[in-house]
């Protein structure tokens, strides 16, 4: 059975978008997340999401490695949160020692999808580890070390 994440047509390729496009396309991707295996390793990568704005709907959380940054249903492990105003944690445990980014999408409305503006901006909220900027960051830009722990906050951008 395919997800969402194995079509090839969720992210356009090859042309150039805007802004708002290209945030919607990114955080689309992320509306199906389901929880997979442990990796298998002592490394622990802990992620608090502040500024979660209500607790409706759920909090997706996808880490990824630098190989397959923010390609559809190319993460390494992934997990759906209960939303709850505030602050929500998830926690990955027994990865292989390494570098990870976290990309992370509030559905509010639980509708599986990034719900956008008349200009194609996300009207839920989004966020990455480290900072959250309003455009695609870099790997390196976003990018913990899980030398056995991480720490890996996001702060929500509405």
């Amino acid at each position: 059975m395919s997800s969402f994440f194995d079509r090839k047509a969720s992210v356009p390729r090859a042309r150039v978008v805007g802004r708002g496009a290209l945030l919607g396309a990114l955080f689309g991707v992320l509306s199906l997340l389901t929880p997979l295996a442990d990796a298998g390793g002592d490394a622990t990568v802990s992620v608090p999401v502040s500024t979660v704005r209500s607790s409706n709907g759920l909090v997706f959380v996808a880490l990824y490695e630098q190989r397959n940054w923010l390609e559809p249903g190319r993460y390494l492990v992934a997990k759906k949160v209960p939303a709850r105003k505030g602050m929500v944690v998830a926690r990955f445990d027994n990865l292989p020692r390494g570098r990870y980014a976290v990309a992370v999408w509030h559905d509010e409305n639980a509708n599986n999808r990034v719900d956008t503006n008349a200009l194609g901006l996300p009207k839920e909220g989004y966020g990455f580890s480290r900072f959250t900027p309003r455009r695609k960051p870099k790997f390196d830009q976003v990018a913990v070390t899980a030398a056995p722990r991480a720490y890996a906050p996001i702060e929500l951008r509405y």
